[in-house]
């Protein structure tokens, strides 16, 4: 019943995309699968899963350690110049919108797929775009010569 910032029966609707394992809704229905095989209630979380027929939850701090265990396989702090400890579960969210605006979705879009009531989540997207634009112009002139 209650949803990310206390909004209740908003509903978030995502489309098949053909994709195998990166489709949304058949993500999705793999979660329900998995709880119902294991004999899960109709209301146990999709955060649920099953190890050694015990139930346990994913929880945001498992995120955040597989986030920032990514993050440092990957040599963010060299790479990227993000220092590991500003990788956390809030970056997807930001990531999720800078992803959109690259891809061209309107701000009313990204707004209402990320829930924001506000326009906070345009910080997000200038502030990333700035960082993630830093020797674009060095690159593209290079490459054309």
């Amino acid at each position: 019943d209650n949803q990310k910032n206390g909004w209740k029966a908003v509903c978030i609707h995502q489309h098949a995309n053909g994709e195998c394992f990166k489709c949304p809704v058949r993500a999705l229905g793999r979660r329900v699968l998995h709880i119902r095989d294991n004999k899960g209630p109709p209301e146990t979380y999709l955060s649920a899963f099953w190890a050694n027929g015990s139930c346990h939850f994913v929880t945001n701090n498992h995120i955040s350690v597989g986030l920032k265990m990514a993050a440092a396989a990957l040599d963010y702090p060299s790479c990227k110049g993000i220092p590991i400890d500003r990788i956390d579960t809030h970056s997807l969210h930001c990531g999720g919108a800078n992803a959109l605006a690259l891809s061209g979705y309107s701000d009313r879009q990204i707004q209402k797929m990320g829930r924001w009531r506000s326009a906070t989540f345009l910080e997000y997207i200038k502030e990333s775009l700035f960082e993630s634009s830093a020797g674009m112009s060095t690159n593209i002139k290079c490459s054309f010569n």
